[in-house]
């Protein structure tokens, strides 16, 4: 009976900071060899190089400022979307639900350090999450992604 409690005590520990952890999972984040501004210039012109658009270049600074809030400093968000990935993804109502993720994101900023990061979502682990064919979609777009932030000289 003892070593059954010590085993539940140890599983449910495990579980808790499994969880703690999930976000580190989920998020990639990787500090940028280059500045702010060209780190977003080099994200959009190898995004362009295979075949996505840029959907949208959001300055949280900007906006943040803009409505008298205090300055995060440089945060940006650049989106973008693959139209036949997002054909793809979309063509069928049980795949849907998936839109809440698109288009792909990718932050840019700049911490108290002076670096400038990059952070994107895990797509390879969420194609693991997904499954069937909404992580098939997903795990190319892991293949792309990486195409994409090969710069930051990630695994």
């Amino acid at each position: 009976m003892k070593a059954l409690k010590t085993f539940l005590i140890a599983a449910i520990a495990s579980l808790f900071l499994a969880a703690c952890n999930m976000g580190h999972m989920m998020i990639h984040e990787v500090e940028s060899p280059y500045d702010h501004d060209k780190t977003i210039e080099t994200i959009k012109a190898n995004a362009l190089s295979r075949g996505w658009l840029i959907s949208k270049e959001y300055n949280f600074q900007e906006a943040l400022l803009k409505h008298k809030q205090p300055d995060p400093g440089k945060v940006t968000l650049v989106k973008v979307c693959h139209p036949e990935i997002a054909t793809r993804l979309l063509s069928s109502d049980d795949n849907k639900y998936v839109s809440v993720m698109m288009p792909c994101s990718m932050s840019v900023y700049e911490k108290a350090d002076g670096k400038t990061y990059v952070s994107s979502f895990n797509m390879g682990l969420m194609s693991k999450v997904m499954g069937s064919e909404v992580g098939a979609i997903l795990k190319h777009v892991s293949k792309e992604d990486k195409e994409i932030l090969k710069f930051l000289n990630q695994e």
